[in-house]
């Protein structure tokens, strides 16, 4: 995306989130698999281009309210105009860029000052000509939002609260809780609306997750945006987390089983594992009713991602066959998604696929939003996911997302005419039956 050999990701999100940390742990599993690996931190503290900046957030101008979205963005873009040199310097040079905040930050922290939803997509606008277009600044591969909700953060801000110019410790959005609020909330706004966005969801039942956790949720998506396989998911004998685990809870329940056992694995008795999906057909092409567990037709399914997994059935007697995500995601509370597959179908005419719930995700409120997939359409198969639950949903290249049932159609012939044959019911609807 940013047109250099080099990498650019951001790690963002919410105040008291440990990107520090994160940072330091991707730092040095990159650099251990061969990368050259250098940090930035936005604002540049105790640099000049950051003095705006620090008599901002130290509440000499007011509060952070008293300064618009607009005024306080050009301290902070100056401070990146300043970077800019540096940070495309060692993207020429095929460097892995990790930073700590970016332009991501500003459109959460001034974006959460404006209450209309249309104003703030103007000031996002704004905001990214002014930085990618005015001082053209580099633009991120990834943006990686690490989310804690706003009472927690607040408090693990306090704990690790960081000193101004005059040895005070002050920091007027660390300290405002609406303002972290509103800043929280246009973070998951942001994911929704741009692309090269995630958002980790960073705790669990009101309590943070470790660090190791947060990482092995992190991980996989950098390890993506790097663009390289790392012998972690081809050796060792063992399948790609994708395929493993289905859910952002067991990431973290078989976080040592994953990562310790590449740890200890003695190097020089690695042997390479080819990782076989399944080729069998979905439906067999002639029909043979009467052999148990034997499929009735054939459906050509073209992979347009190596990666992508096949239309499987759970058991032998399910009537849908379970679709797979091709990607990572991360839907907020409320959110949606368009979840890519990697697939392709060829359905025969006189067919459809209709998509429907998994009734276990639905149970924890993620639905899809229905779709038909007509036996003309060629294009990728894509789910929308909705979010109807409070927690943010992770999604892992390999989860199952919802499920296709191929159904037989028939073709009617539309025909205009009065319609007046009596029946019991006649044009009673809307509940005239009653709830029981």
């Amino acid at each position: 995306m940013n047109g250099f050999p080099g990498k650019f990701i951001v790690i963002d999100g919410t105040d008291g989130s440990g990107k520090t940390t994160q940072l330091a742990l991707l730092k040095a599993r990159l650099e251990q698999e061969g990368h050259a690996v250098v940090l930035a931190d936005f604002p540049q503290y105790n640099t000049k281009s950051a003095g705006p900046v620090e008599e901002y957030l130290s509440g000499k101008y007011g509060t952070a309210e008293a300064v618009s979205a607009y005024q306080a963005s050009i301290f902070y873009a100056a401070d990146r105009f300043d970077a800019s040199f540096k940070i495309r310097q060692w993207l020429t040079a095929g460097k892995i860029v990790l930073s700590n905040r970016y332009t991501s930050a500003n459109m959460a922290h001034q974006g959460g000052k404006i209450d209309n939803p249309l104003e703030r997509r103007v000031f996002f606008n704004w905001l990214n000509d002014l930085e990618y277009k005015i001082f053209a600044i580099p633009q991120p591969d990834l943006s990686v939002i690490l989310h804690v909700e706003p009472e927690i953060a607040q408090d693990l801000a306090k704990k690790r609260a960081r000193e101004d110019w005059n040895g005070k410790t002050t920091d007027i959005h660390e300290e405002n809780f609406d303002h972290l609020k509103k800043a929280d909330a246009v973070y998951h706004e942001i994911v929704e609306l741009f692309p090269h966005f995630d958002l980790i969801s960073c705790t669990r039942n009101g309590q943070i997750l470790s660090r190791e956790d947060i990482h092995s949720l992190i991980w996989p998506i950098v390890k993506k945006a790097v663009g390289h396989h790392s012998e972690e998911t081809q050796n060792h004998g063992f399948c790609p987390i994708g395929q493993l685990l289905v859910t952002n809870e067991q990431i973290i329940n078989n976080h040592d089983r994953i990562f310790d056992r590449f740890k200890n694995f003695p190097k020089e008795e690695v042997q390479d594992l080819e990782v076989a999906l399944k080729q069998t057909a979905i439906i067999p092409e002639k029909p043979a009713p009467n052999k148990e567990n034997v499929a009735d037709y054939k459906l050509k399914v073209e992979r347009i991602s190596p990666d992508a997994k096949l239309p499987q059935k759970a058991h032998p007697g399910d009537a849908a066959y379970d679709l797979y995500s091709n990607d990572y995601y991360s839907i907020p509370p409320y959110g949606q998604a368009l979840v890519a597959t990697g697939l392709k179908l060829a359905i025969p005419n006189n067919y459809v696929g209709l998509i429907w719930d998994k009734s276990g995700l639905a149970s924890n409120g993620i639905t899809t939003l229905g779709g038909v997939i007509d036996s003309n359409y060629r294009g990728e198969i894509k789910v929308v996911v909705k979010n109807l639950s409070e927690e943010i949903f992770n999604i892992v290249p390999g989860q199952k997302i919802a499920q296709i049932l191929i159904q037989a159609i028939a073709s009617w012939e539309i025909k205009e005419e009065s319609i007046n044959d009596d029946t019991e019911r006649q044009d009673k609807g809307f509940g005239s039956s009653g709830q029981f």
